[in-house]
C-alpha cells in the first residue's frame, strides 16, 4: 500500500481546489440555463426543479444567438485563414533572413505585441467611419486578421526556425521556388505550430468583444459577445436566457475541439518541446 506523504496530500488538495475553480463556473452556466431568474440565485447549487426550455427558445429568437455564433464563426475563420497564410509567409521570410531588413521585421512585429490593440481604438473607429467599413465582413475580417498577425508571427517563426536549412537547398536544387518551399516543405513540417498559432487566433476573434461593439451596429452583424453584452438591462436582467445563449455559444468550439483534439494537443506540446 502506497503511503500518503505531506506533499501528495497538499498536491491532490491543490489539484482538487483547483478542478472546482475551472469546473465549477461551467456546471453553473449549464444548470443556470434551465432555470429562472429566482431560482438561479436562491439555488445556485442545486440542480434544476424543471426544465426551462423557454431559454434556449428565447436564446434561439429573442436573442438571435444562433445568427451571433455564425457572425463570430465567420470573423474568426476568415482572420484565420489570412493569418496562417500570410504570418507562414512572413515567418519564412525572417526566419531564414532572405531579406536585408529582415531584423527590422522581427522588431517591428515585436512592437505589435508590446501595444495594446485597444489603444488604437480610436484611429480604428476614425478610419472605418470615414472609409464607410463599418458592418462589413471583409474590413472587420482584415481588421482580426491584423490584430492576431504577431502573436502568430513569433509563434510560427519560432518553429521555421528549428526547421534545417538543408531541406531549403535540397529543394532548390530540384527546381522548387520560394512558394513551393515555403507551401509544400515548411507547411507540413511546421504544421503543430501553425496550427497553434491558428486556434489562438480563432480563439481571440471568436471571443473578442470591443472593436465588435464597437465597429458593429446593425442587429444581423452582431457577434456571440455583444450579443451578451445586450441582455444586460440596468433594471432587469433575464439571466435563463443569456445562460443558454452562453451553452449554445460555447458548443461550437467543443465541436472544434473534439474534431481537431490530436492537433491541437500536438501542436501545443510540440510548442512546449521547441520553447
Amino acid at each position: 500500500m502506497k503511503k500518503w506523504t505531506v506533499g501528495k496530500v497538499l498536491y491532490w488538495a491543490l489539484a482538487a481546489i483547483f478542478s472546482l475553480v475551472f469546473i465549477y463556473p461551467i456546471y453553473f452556466t449549464v444548470i443556470s440555463s434551465f432555470k429562472n431568474n429566482n431560482e438561479i440565485w436562491n439555488t445556485m447549487f442545486a440542480l434544476p426543479s424543471g426544465m426551462e426550455w423557454s431559454n434556449y427558445i428565447s436564446a434561439v429568437f429573442d436573442v438571435q444567438i444562433l445568427q451571433a455564433v455564425l457572425n463570430s464563426f465567420l470573423f474568426s475563420f476568415g482572420a484565420c485563414v489570412i493569418v496562417v497564410v500570410f504570418v507562414t509567409m512572413a515567418a519564412y521570410v525572417v526566419a531564414r533572413r532572405l531579406l536585408k531588413c529582415s531584423g527590422f521585421l522581427k522588431l517591428y512585429y515585436l512592437l505589435g505585441l508590446m501595444i495594446p490593440p485597444y489603444a488604437m481604438l480610436i484611429p480604428i473607429v476614425t478610419m472605418f467611419t470615414t472609409f464607410h467599413l463599418r458592418d462589413k465582413y471583409l474590413p472587420m475580417i482584415f481588421l482580426y486578421a491584423g490584430i492576431n498577425f504577431p502573436m502568430s508571427f513569433y509563434l510560427i517563426t519560432g518553429f521555421i526556425s528549428g526547421i534545417s536549412k538543408e531541406l531549403d537547398e535540397a529543394a532548390v536544387m530540384d527546381g522548387c521556388s520560394t512558394f513551393g518551399i515555403v507551401f509544400r516543405i515548411i507547411f507540413p513540417i511546421a504544421k503543430p505550430g501553425i496550427f497553434t498559432g491558428a486556434i489562438m487566433a480563432f480563439l481571440a476573434v471568436y471571443n473578442e468583444l470591443v472593436f465588435a461593439n464597437t465597429l458593429l451596429s446593425t442587429k444581423a452583424m452582431k457577434t456571440i459577445s455583444v450579443r451578451l453584452l445586450g441582455l444586460q438591462g440596468e433594471r432587469f436582467t433575464s439571466y435563463g436566457p443569456m445562460f443558454a445563449s452562453i451553452v449554445m455559444s460555447i458548443v461550437p468550439i467543443l465541436i472544434i475541439y473534439l474534431l481537431f483534439q490530436e492537433k491541437i494537443e500536438g501542436g501545443a506540446v510540440a510548442g512546449a518541446v521547441k520553447g
